[in-house]
């Protein structure tokens, strides 16, 4: 499995230059709502990307033309809805160090 991620600092470039990017945050919806990436849509797929679900963010609506960066607690499920976003044709990456790396840059 290609593991390409995206650091905080990149993350927070990209962000601020207006650039196409979905970020999703795949933790459990609670997680979610208590801290995220500011702008992430929340998409409860911990247990399933955690079970080998390989349907696992199936369901996840992205725009057209967008880069899609995952964030989970540390960087392991992000790395897995990544990839399964990319075997379905997207351009996909996580966040290096997910939000533990977020919170302190």
């Amino acid at each position: 499995m290609a593991q390409e991620g995206i650091d905080s600092s990149t993350l927070r470039g990209v962000s601020g230059r207006g650039e196409r990017v979905l970020v999703v945050d795949v933790r459990k919806r609670e997680e979610y709502e208590r801290r995220s990436v500011p702008g992430a849509v929340g998409f409860d797929a911990y247990d399933r990307l955690n079970a080998g679900d390989e349907r696992a963010v199936e369901g996840l609506e992205v725009p057209e033309g967008a880069r899609v960066v995952t964030v989970c607690n540390r960087g392991r499920s992000a790395a897995v809805a990544a990839e399964q976003l990319r075997r379905r044709g997207y351009d996909a990456v996580h966040l290096e160090g997910g939000m533990n790396a977020w919170r302190s840059p």
